[in-house]
């Protein structure tokens, strides 16, 4: 998982402050590393380093980094390939004479791939640089560019999403429509599965590099990965998780005194719970906004400290009073249990945990970065076993059905709850 963002100026501004906008708006897509890279008249000026964007850019210093475009990368996990930060020169530096650019959201699982080789297929002509995206197998959105160009492509089911927005003074390409958002520039629309956009001369082309495939984009991006702000293929992320609460209660109904979400990424689906059973809502966990989240902390020991930083239970709203507890999904389970934990330390009468999702059973190496399945919290337990472990008085998941009724359409990759790959493996090693 991890949030890329290209800008391309017609030279009157400088492409700094768009390209940092975005990547803290994609800083929710990953905290491990952060790359930012621009292209001044052929010149680069490569910044990366581990952590988040404010730990490169700590003050305004990024208000004098010249070049007029250039590409910005957040990275959480690990991936198959090219376990790299990004966003990375191609080898050499140069291709045919010119220096280049190129970063990548997902996995790429051709056994021959390099970056380097796309990169000199793209830098070569509309033509080979179709033929070669054609050949890749994998979940993947990327951005190359060099001092002519900006292109951008989405896997050939769009299980990644990529976004194209136009500005006053150029154009902006982006994992998210927030980060589109961010630099005040308008979205022009979602570049497809199996498409290409160029961005050359201060115009905008669309085209297909494969034959239209069935989409089957991530349905984890509505769940938990994408910002709610954001729209994910002219879905309301907001409005889906609203959806997820309120079909959730009309799957399970509850009776409570309060309803609240397990910050951040169950507050939403709370809201829509609260408001189909008519249940208070209310905020009884207080989170630093200073940390970021707890699941992309890859360091358990880290994780299992992180909470208590993190968050803080308001006693007042807690003591004595039976909660329905929403949150989004149960991963690897350390969160959920220190925050029952936490609840019932402050007074908690009980505790009745509500997942806006299906149970997430299976790791997914290609959009999330799950690739061992022993990290998960339900792997080989049923129900009423993770109940027990997490000490809640019920549990209860949303079902699949109700999960696609509330996103209002089917075209995903549900594996992480279904097991069911959109697309053949390259090579089955790489899958498990």
């Amino acid at each position: 998982m991890s949030g890329i963002v290209g800008v391309s100026t017609d030279k009157s501004v400088v492409a700094a402050h768009p390209i940092i906008y975005g990547v803290y708006a994609l800083q929710h897509r990953g905290q491990v590393n952060t790359g930012v890279a621009l292209l001044d008249n052929n010149q680069l000026v490569v910044r990366k380093g581990s952590g988040q964007i404010n730990a490169l850019f700590p003050d305004n210093i990024s208000m004098n980094i010249p070049g007029d475009r250039g590409l910005g990368h957040v990275k959480y996990g690990e991936y198959l390939q090219y376990d790299i930060e990004q966003p990375i020169l191609p080898k050499e530096y140069k291709i045919n004479g010119t220096n280049c650019l190129i970063t990548i959201d997902g996995n790429i699982l051709n056994k021959d791939f390099s970056l380097h080789d796309l990169a000199l297929a793209l830098n070569s002509s509309l033509q080979t640089g179709k033929e070669y995206l054609s050949k890749l197998q994998g979940a993947f959105a990327g951005v190359y560019l060099d001092p002519y160009k900006m292109i951008g492509f989405r896997d050939p089911v769009g299980l990644k999403p990529l976004y194209a927005g136009k500005f006053d003074h150029g154009y902006i390409l982006a994992s998210e429509t927030c980060a589109i958002d961010s630099t005040g520039a308008d979205l022009i629309q979602s570049v497809d599965n199996g498409e290409m956009v160029v961005i050359q001369k201060d115009k905008i082309d669309f085209y297909r590099y494969t034959e239209k495939l069935p989409k089957k984009k991530c349905i984890f991006e509505l769940v938990y990965i994408s910002r709610p702000d954001s729209y994910f293929d002219g879905l309301s992320v907001y409005q889906a998780r609203s959806q997820m609460g309120k079909i959730l209660y009309e799957e399970y109904p509850t009776s409570a005194d309060i309803v609240m979400g397990a910050p951040d990424s169950g507050l939403i689906a709370a809201v829509g719970y609260a408001e189909e059973s008519k249940i208070p809502y209310k905020d009884g966990i207080i989170k630093n906004r200073y940390v970021g989240r707890t699941f992309l902390t890859t360091d358990e020991s880290e994780r299992k400290t992180d909470i208590f930083i993190k968050f803080n239970p308001i006693k007042e709203v807690l003591r004595d009073k039976e909660i329905v507890l929403v949150d989004d999904s149960i991963i690897k389970g350390s969160t959920i249990k220190r925050t029952i934990k936490m609840l019932r330390n402050a007074g908690a009468k009980k505790i009745h945990v509500r997942i806006s999702s299906p149970i997430l059973r299976f790791p997914c190496n290609l959009s999330m970065d799950i690739p061992n399945v022993n990290d998960l919290m339900a792997h080989q337990k049923d129900v009423e076993e993770i109940r027990q472990e997490i000490n809640a008085d019920s549990l209860y998941y949303l079902s699949m059905e109700g999960l696609l009724k509330a996103c209002g359409q089917d075209d995903f990759c549900d594996h992480c709850f279904t097991n069911n790959y959109p697309i053949k493996p390259y090579e089955e090693g790489l899958w498990v």
